[in-house]
């Protein structure tokens, strides 16, 4: 039989007790993955939820806007954009005006006005128009 040494024996439960170099390298690389993949899906989620924000908003924007239109259209300047005020910081919103003309099988012509409001978030980063068609009346628009 063979005797090991104490000096064999110390050696043994050195080797055996910690993790080499390699061990280390490949754990660190695999919580680096895991990381990165952890990070990127947080970054998706917070895109995601700002978009599914003015989606949400955006479409009660233009329809009040649209309304303030219908009910008093002199009241709000169709050549220029504006804002919301501080309850939607960063929400703006333009309104555009063309005259449509559309002739009937039988000759006749009529005259519509097309209404579109751009709501935007965020230097047009996000953008969201709602279009409506409005008999052409002078007095009205």
């Amino acid at each position: 039989m063979m005797d090991i040494s104490s000096f064999d024996r110390i050696n043994l439960r050195r080797r055996s007790s910690g993790f080499t170099l390699l061990e280390v390298m490949v754990a660190l690389a695999v919580i680096a993955i895991v990381l990165v993949s952890v990070l990127r899906m947080q970054g998706q989620t917070i895109s995601m939820n700002e978009a599914f924000r003015f989606y949400s908003i955006a479409p009660q924007l233009a329809t009040a806007k649209m309304a303030e239109i219908r009910i008093d259209p002199e009241a709000v300047d169709l050549s220029r954009n504006g804002d919301f005020g501080e309850d939607y910081q960063g929400y703006k919103w333009q309104a555009a005006v063309d005259t449509i003309t559309l002739v009937t099988p039988e000759d006749r012509e009529m005259k519509f006005k097309q209404v579109d409001v751009t709501v935007t978030y965020q230097e047009d980063g996000y953008a969201y128009t709602v279009r409506e068609y409005l008999p052409d009346d002078s007095d009205r628009l």
